[in-house]
């Protein structure tokens, strides 16, 4: 099994790209974002996680939304209405 060795906050991650903590929270959660994960405890609070490497290569343009690990071989795709 892979160990993530350096994380990062959302609040940092949203001070990078200068967008909304909530936003990137949303994004986490939806699997829009691909450089993290976020899964809802029993408790009903969710927990963020960003490998600092992910969010390197998202950066870089090496990790774009298409493919996401962590939420199988695509992102959902929004619908149109």
């Amino acid at each position: 099994m892979n160990q993530i060795k350096e994380v990062i906050t959302p609040r940092e991650a949203s001070q990078i790209l200068g967008r909304a903590t909530r936003t990137i929270e949303h994004g986490l959660r939806t699997g829009e974002l691909p450089f993290g994960i976020a899964y809802r405890q029993k408790s009903g609070r969710y927990v963020y996680i960003i490998p600092k490497e992910a969010f390197k290569e998202f950066l870089s343009g090496r990790l774009t939304s298409e493919k996401n690990p962590a939420h199988g071989e695509r992102c959902r795709e929004r619908k149109a209405h």
